[in-house]
């Protein structure tokens, strides 16, 4: 049942109907969930017999943090539950989702066969009505000609707009009606970024240089490092000014994206920078940019304490858990 889908396959699933959609940006929600964290029910760790399929799409990219070498990557894809591929009526958000330092795209999932805590976590979401059904895929940074983790996730972005966008939301059925930069930026408010930890610090870069492309974020575990690696805790009124003047830059407020953030009570490496950044954001200078709330109809920014939480996948699990329904509930 679980197959791989490659890249050389797309002509063929083209002919069959897939494709994107929606021609043009949409305009802001009105209704969402309440931003309260919730801890995930047992249930919702337990296998779910509506069960979505992991599948690996490969694409062509190029060494973008240095000579512009080209390689072939490849990102795990999860297909909700009932996915057709020949129902073009039935269009999908998507979520990419980054691992952290030393990991890999199959950091989230497991293998395509494994059936795990990240996996069971989306079915039951899915599968209860807590969030429309949608595509996750799980990039990586890792690059074979620069092994400098940090320079790789500041130029991902690039990656992510050229590359893995293209790849993923021209093969299934999703918003963007074309996977061009017009295309995709007119499709933004359904689609998603986030990571954890180095991850985390990679969607702070994309929230930074694709802020046109991407309507929703979701970064666990660790500050931006636009101003220095660490800067969120040696200099959060800084970066929040220069994250806040970003946004201005792009012409955006408060009303055009979203992000749901957080870190472990117990996260000893990535709280003490996040934490003190996230307060710099929460100030009222500004607040036309990042607006707390516990709705986002009423603001864009929430950030999440978990009580015990670890820098660990578990909390991971957790904020995917309260995040999503949020974006794409």
């Amino acid at each position: 049942m679980k197959k791989f889908v490659s890249l050389f396959m797309s002509a063929v699933l083209m002919s069959l109907g897939i494709s994107g959609c929606g021609a043009s940006e949409e305009p802001r929600k009105s209704v969402f969930p309440d931003n309260a964290f919730k801890e995930i029910p047992a249930e919702y760790l337990q296998h779910c017999d509506q069960g979505g399929m992991l599948m690996s799409v490969k694409y062509e990219t190029k060494n973008y943090s240095g000579g512009g070498e080209k390689f072939e990557k490849t990102a795990y894809v999860y297909l909700p539950y009932g996915y057709d591929g020949s129902d073009t009526s039935k269009k999908y958000d998507v979520m990419y989702y980054m691992h952290g330092g030393g990991g890999s795209e199959k950091e989230l999932f497991g293998g395509l066969m494994e059936d795990n805590n990240a996996k069971r976590v989306l079915d039951n979401l899915i599968a209860n009505g807590d969030m429309e059904p949608c595509i996750v895929c799980t990039p990586s940074y890792n690059n074979p000609y620069n092994g400098d983790a940090t320079q790789c996730c500041k130029f991902f972005w690039e990656e992510l707009v050229n590359d893995v966008i293209p790849a993923v939301e021209g093969t299934y059925n999703t918003y963007c009606e074309k996977t061009t930069k017009s295309g995709i930026k007119a499709s933004r408010l359904h689609r998603g970024f986030g990571g954890f930890s180095m991850g985390s610090a990679c969607t702070w870069w994309v929230f930074e240089n694709a802020l046109d492309y991407v309507g929703y974020f979701l970064p666990v575990a660790g500050d931006s490092w636009a101003l220095g690696q660490g800067a969120g805790g040696y200099n959060p009124d800084g970066t929040a000014e220069y994250l806040a003047d970003v946004v201005r830059d792009y012409g955006y407020d408060w009303e055009d994206f979203y992000i749901y953030c957080g870190v472990g009570s117990n996260d000893d490496m990535a709280g003490p920078n996040m934490k003190p950044m996230v307060n710099s954001l929460k100030k009222e200078e500004f607040n036309d940019v990042f607006r707390e709330a516990e709705n986002f109809a009423d603001g864009n920014f929430y950030f999440v304490i978990r009580d015990g939480g670890w820098h660990d996948q578990n909390t991971v699990h957790r904020l995917i858990f309260n995040g999503l329904p949020k974006f794409f509930g």
